[in-house]
């Protein structure tokens, strides 16, 4: 059984079709949607989700193929004071503190740099979120604000939800790699790197230092 937060709305799906029906869905706080499956047919509102649209709520349920199956939903329900403080601690380390690239003559072999995105759950219990997609964490590589890499956009991912359960105890690594080529580096200086755990929405950042070798 999972309980989320979130706003409930509508679409309206096989539009001109005998099936026309609205479809449910929930959009939580780090502005994901979750597709709400409903009991009624195609072609019919579901009562019970139908009289919380436009509203916050609470929704338990379990995940099924096509979204969240629920049990009950209710007029949102705050969490209690203390446990909005309580968040996961999220920490990126690059590899090294300075990065020397290759800027001799004939330097053009690819070079890379480790990243490891740290997320830690500080409490005796599992901390549980949700993924819209298989897609758990991202990383990029800054410089003045400006985005140079992001390892995302070489990668795949799957449609699906994705539960993420963090337990409770020391940080849980998260590694991927940076690769670049030489000449696509064009200035020495403090660049950042980012790490972002989707789960969360939480982010870290660490700087470290371009330097040439010539």
């Amino acid at each position: 059984m999972v309980k989320f937060d979130g706003y409930l709305f509508s679409k309206l799906y096989r539009i001109g079709s005998k099936s026309e029906g609205p479809e449910y869905f929930f959009q939580q706080w780090d502005y994901s949607e979750i597709q709400i499956v409903k009991k009624a047919n195609l072609w019919e509102e579901d009562p019970k989700l139908h009289q919380f649209l436009g509203k916050k709520a609470t929704i338990e349920g379990s995940f099924v193929q096509g979204g969240i199956q629920y049990n009950t939903i209710e007029n949102l329900r705050p969490l209690k004071e203390p446990e909005k403080e309580k968040k996961l601690e999220i920490r990126i380390k690059p590899e090294r503190e300075v990065l020397w690239v290759d800027k001799m003559p004939g330097g053009e072999a690819k070079q890379s740099m480790g990243l490891t995105l740290l997320v830690k759950w500080p409490y005796r219990s599992i901390w549980k979120g949700l993924c819209p997609t298989s897609q758990i964490y991202d990383f990029f590589v800054e410089r003045n604000g400006e985005i140079i890499w992001q390892w995302s956009k070489e990668q795949v991912f799957l449609d699906v939800l994705t539960p993420v359960e963090i337990p409770g105890g020391d940080f849980i690594p998260y590694p991927e790699t940076w690769y670049f080529y030489p000449k696509d580096i064009k200035s020495e200086g403090i660049y950042t790197a980012r790490g972002k755990f989707i789960a969360s929405g939480q982010e870290a950042i660490a700087n470290f230092e371009i330097k040439f070798a010539y």
